[in-house]
């Protein structure tokens, strides 16, 4: 009787084990708990923004209206001039060609120095990355704030300058704007392109440049021909880590433009908190989930998803 016991406990037991060492259950403990999350802060919001945007808000009582309508896009691009002249696209406009030319920035800065680090390592490594990660000690609002006392006429920037003589008063390009709004954008994402690049430099074999330039190749050819086409998907992964953010920023551009420029954000922004047009905002906002899309899809046309990583 108690040999019998036994061996159906001990049978109980591997089943219960069997059915956690299963490579469903594996997938479905390690994976589940994630995809849950991803599923309560990201699918059910974007969801919901997706069907709001097709209905209307009571004036009076601010009660979604859940009749499907296309009004909120219509407003979108509603004026009494061209499309090309309303609030919406301007600013859409405005953010891709901030969006755009950070990326860029971050790019050119970025790959020179971890290009540095790539061939260097060690010590060098260690002081770089440190003193570029030294700003992100402190909150991203007293980042913005601290660009905000840089720029500006009477900024840090124009009364240094005026100060020590090389101009004699505040110069435009370092007042409130777009560039303010650029440099600040670059400062905040910099590290983003350079760890993605970094991770995609660090693993290049430097023997394929070396042969390269002992074939004859130049600085440049090997640039182009050797090295860019093995650290694309860094350069992608990092550009969509620049990008994407800096399409939807809020804080840099309201601290940085000081009402002298609307990018997307504020303007979702402007129209919910006066005129709680939800759904107008959340039309807008699907132009920014469209472009994110784009962006991967345009990403993952040249990468697979296991090289974004920059590895």
């Amino acid at each position: 009787m108690s040999t019998e016991t036994s061996e159906r406990g001990r049978s109980a037991r591997e089943r219960a084990v069997g059915a956690f060492t299963s490579r469903a259950s594996k997938l479905g403990i390690t994976a589940g708990p994630a995809l849950i999350w991803l599923f309560l802060l990201l699918l059910t919001p974007l969801t919901f923004m997706v069907a709001v945007s097709f209905t209307n808000v009571d004036t009076f009582t601010y009660e979604i209206i859940w009749k499907p309508t296309l009004d909120n896009y219509q407003q979108l691009f509603a004026g009494q001039g061209p499309f090309w002249q309303t609030a919406f696209f301007q600013s859409l406009a405005l953010s891709y060609f901030i969006a755009g030319v950070t990326t860029v920035l971050c790019l050119v800065l970025a790959f020179p120095l971890a290009y540095l680090l790539a061939r260097r390592g060690g010590t060098t490594f260690k002081v770089v990355i440190f003193l570029v990660l030294l700003p992100f000690f402190t909150m991203y609002l007293v980042r913005a704030y601290s660009w905000y006392l840089m720029f500006g006429p009477s900024g840090v920037i124009n009364s240094t300058l005026v100060r020590i003589g090389i101009v004699d008063s505040p110069l435009g390009l370092f007042n409130y704007g777009v560039p303010a709004i650029i440099i600040g954008l670059t400062h905040a994402y910099f590290p983003y392109m350079l760890l993605s690049l970094y991770a995609s430099l660090d693993g290049l074999d430097f023997s394929l440049t070396e042969a390269a330039r002992d074939l004859g190749a130049s600085r440049v050819e090997t640039l182009k021909d050797v090295i860019l086409p093995l650290v694309l998907p860094g350069i992608i992964s990092g550009s969509l880590f620049v990008f994407v953010p800096a399409l939807g920023a809020f804080i840099t551009p309201r601290f940085l433009g000081q009402g002298k420029v609307l990018m997307i954000g504020q303007l979702i922004e402007s129209r919910i908190n006066s005129l709680y047009a939800i759904g107008y905002g959340s039309a807008a906002s699907m132009f920014i989930v469209l472009s994110i899309v784009v962006a991967f899809a345009l990403a993952f046309r040249y990468v697979s998803i296991e090289d974004l990583g920059g590895v």
